[in-house]
């Protein structure tokens, strides 16, 4: 089960813990990791899950070059974890932001065997 669900099975649904966020602390959809980080540590920051997904991505592409079409499809990762916050190789089977731009086949020649890795990195940095 997921930390959101068992959030929301003890009256702390995801969208109330944001309205909380937002009136406390002015930070308006605060993502649901810097609800927790946060509670656990003060100090923690709270962001968006814009922020937070731009500061993972800026974070994995830290020495790394990307061509024209890997940074396109990079922009169509960003608006995924934006909505989600995590991405898994099946998403780009069935999401409709990677559907219309040719799918699994698609990123997967773009990336190649790169993929898989990037995936994981991008994941991991978001937890972080």
């Amino acid at each position: 089960m997921s930390f959101v669900k068992k959030l929301a099975q003890h009256d702390f649904p995801e969208k109330e813990l944001q309205k909380a966020h937002k009136l406390v602390l002015n930070k308006a959809l605060a993502d649901i990791i810097s609800m927790i980080k946060h509670a656990a540590a003060e100090q923690e920051p709270v962001y968006t899950a814009e922020e937070r997904v731009d500061k993972a991505l800026k974070k994995v592409m830290i020495g790394k070059s990307f061509n024209e079409e890997q940074l396109e499809w990079l922009e169509f990762i960003r608006q995924h974890l934006i909505a989600n916050l995590s991405i898994a190789m099946e998403d780009f089977d069935y999401a409709p932001v990677f559907e219309r731009h040719g799918g699994k086949g698609k990123v997967t020649k773009i990336f190649g065997n790169q993929l898989e890795s990037l995936i994981a990195e991008i994941n991991y940095a978001i937890a972080a």
